[in-house]
């Protein structure tokens, strides 16, 4: 009985001990989030999102009407979650249908989206543009190539 008691503390030292050599460390580098990000949303709504690996952004916020909402934007990678620490929006020109945007929210998701809202209300779900475009081609291919399919290490 003593022995089961001491084989099962063993095991919990252990189990407690490697479980943080399972999970890979939190990626607090710029680069995590830095990039183009594209994406749709609610009322035909089209958002582009610019981020600099020095911290600073652009967001763009088209309407099915032509118009274009902007503000640039500091942030930073916390742990990767996204931290939006300012807010400015850009100045009108209405000659490029550009007005300012100052109610904007940024959230990151799960498999690296954004979540961008302005108030309460959701915007657009974002990805980063190159593995959209990775994406579709590979829809693309399927659809025009299906023999030609590859899984993303090479394999058939």
């Amino acid at each position: 009985m003593i022995w089961l008691h001491l084989v099962v503390a063993l095991f919990t030292l252990l189990g407690a001990s490697s479980s943080s050599a399972l999970t890979p460390p939190m990626d607090n580098r710029p680069s995590f989030f830095s990039g183009d990000w594209i994406g749709t949303g609610t009322q035909d709504m089209f958002c582009f999102i610019r981020l600099q690996q020095d911290g600073h952004g652009t967001v763009l916020v088209g309407s099915a009407s032509g118009d274009w909402l902007g503000a640039r934007i500091l942030w930073r990678n916390q742990h990767q979650s996204m931290l939006l620490m300012e807010v400015s929006p850009l100045p009108a020109e209405p000659g490029r249908r550009l007005i300012p945007l100052s109610r904007l929210t940024l959230h990151s998701g799960i498999n690296q989206t954004l979540q961008l809202q302005m108030g309460e209300h959701p915007v657009c779900e974002l990805q980063l543009h190159n593995k959209v475009l990775r994406r579709a081609r590979q829809a693309e291919m399927l659809l025009d190539n299906p023999t030609e399919i590859r899984k993303s290490d090479g394999r058939k």
